[in-house]
């Protein structure tokens, strides 16, 4: 088939897919197209790589740092999405006080600019990260938020999914990466690495699973073909992307689905003590890394199941440097953004990588101890947070949960943390700014779509 043929073709299915889930959410307004864009903007490519398809990895990292393309796109979302909640009339004061912790970890960032090497670049990079806020506060604003919400993350999956098989298939330039060291080749799709296509593929996969299991719940499951049609289209190619050949495999991304998939039945079928069982997991989950890091019979077992050395694929050699940097700056880190890209020709020259492959070693490396304490500081917030809402939106807490364990686990091997293109971070700020929603419980805003939640002030009197 012609590429322009597939291209037509991709568009109109695309098309389509968002159409149905149009129907979906009759009630989402067109402001929503806002977060999406964002949050396509952060699965994807910079936008500065579709115009220049032989860039290395080298400048990719270099591109977050001034992409006029990415500047200016990126600055007018922010732009659009404060001035709609201004309009909205948000409660300021109970929105920073249900998220005080994600917050302080901002401000700590930004304020890490004043001992970075390189302040204007540490500022432009925390200036992206600070605006997942504002763009995740005007889902919060929308009438339904969890449906908003859901219904954003669906068309990311619509769009996402369907262009990467093209450009795998038709556009391999772009949807296709081949190793810098033995020619291997990768799929990347939409994404700018193998693991991120992953990513995409995990995240969005998870959704509509964890859609099927709701729907069967409530009995609504297959009801309206054309809904089952458009999930299992885009469930089908994010496995056969997550799982085909060529080099696509990533035992990262599958041990992430299997683990988030284990994790939603689990609490699903032990829905009496869900409570303890979602606490006791995350905490296995961290036990279980603890006890990676320090026991070497330990990384063996863990290895041997994905069939990866005990290296974690040279990961090993990269954490030993990174940490000998961090060293220098134990306590505050090099300042947020002010290292790779900037300062990593010693670590990018010795194992080519532009990142630490560690999102802890990251936050450490740029923020320091500090940075680690505030960091964990928000996960525990978001963990009580979701928590919270098992009395209210219980599947989305159950959600939320899923995805605290699949990013802690993530960040074991691969950098997501306070990643201002992290598909993964970004996601997760969605999820933990819509748990602020305070509704009055006794009958919630989904059920009653004209009910406004509290936290927004009326424009009427």
């Amino acid at each position: 088939m012609p590429s322009i043929v597939a291209l037509i073709l991709c568009v109109v299915l695309v098309a389509f897919l968002l159409s149905i889930e149009r129907r979906r959410n009759p009630e989402a307004s067109v402001a929503l197209w806002i977060p999406t864009l964002w949050l396509l903007l952060c699965a994807s490519k910079p936008l500065g790589r579709w115009f220049d398809i032989n860039a290395t990895r080298a400048s990719v990292a270099k591109e977050e740092v001034g992409s006029l393309p990415d500047l200016v796109v990126l600055s007018a979302l922010i732009i659009l999405s404060m001035l709609i909640i201004s309009r909205r009339k948000i409660q300021w004061s109970l929105i920073l006080k249900d998220n005080l912790w994600l917050i302080l970890l901002f401000l700590y960032l930004g304020s890490s600019v004043l001992w970075s090497d390189f302040p204007m670049v540490s500022f432009k990079r925390w200036i992206r990260l600070s605006g997942a806020i504002p763009i995740a506060l005007l889902v919060l604003s929308e009438r339904s938020p969890f449906k908003a919400l859901e219904s954003v993350f669906r068309r990311c999956a619509y769009v996402l999914i369907p262009a990467s098989v093209l450009l795998i298939k038709y556009f391999p330039d772009f949807g296709v990466y081949y190793s810098r060291w033995d020619g291997t080749t990768w799929w990347v799709g939409m994404a700018s690495q193998k693991n991120g296509l992953g990513v995409i593929c995990t995240l969005a996969a998870l959704l509509i699973i964890w859609g099927f299991l709701r729907e069967w719940k409530l009995g609504t499951f297959l009801k309206i073909k054309s809904h089952a049609f458009a999930d299992g289209l885009v469930l089908a190619m994010a496995l056969h992307l997550l799982t085909g050949f060529r080099g696509v495999y990533s035992a990262t991304s599958i041990s992430l689905l299997i683990s988030g998939i284990a994790s939603l039945v689990l609490l699903k079928w032990m829905k009496n003590n869900v409570r303890q069982m979602a606490t006791l997991l995350v905490l296995m989950v961290a036990l279980g890394l603890i006890c990676l890091t320090f026991s070497e019979s330990m990384v063996q077992i863990a290895t041997s199941v994905f069939q990866r050395d005990a290296t974690f694929t040279g990961r090993t050699d990269i954490w030993r440097l990174v940490l000998e940097v961090a060293s220098q700056n134990p306590f505050f880190g090099v300042g947020y953004g002010a290292y790779w890209g900037l300062q990593d020709e010693m670590i990018f020259s010795t194992v080519g990588v532009t990142e630490a492959h560690s999102g802890y070693l990251d936050v450490y490396l740029e923020g320091g101890v500090v940075g680690i304490v505030l960091l964990l500081a928000f996960l525990l917030s978001y963990h009580s947070k979701t928590l919270r809402e098992l009395n209210g939106e219980y599947d989305w807490s159950l959600f939320g949960i899923c995805l605290l364990i699949m990013i802690l686990l993530h960040n074991f091997t691969e950098s997501n943390f306070l990643r201002t293109s992290s598909y993964f971070w970004n996601n997760a700020i969605f999820l933990a700014v819509n748990f602020s929603s305070r509704y009055q419980r006794t009958r919630r805003s989904d059920l009653c779509p004209r009910r406004t939640p509290s936290y927004l002030k009326s424009r009427r009197p």
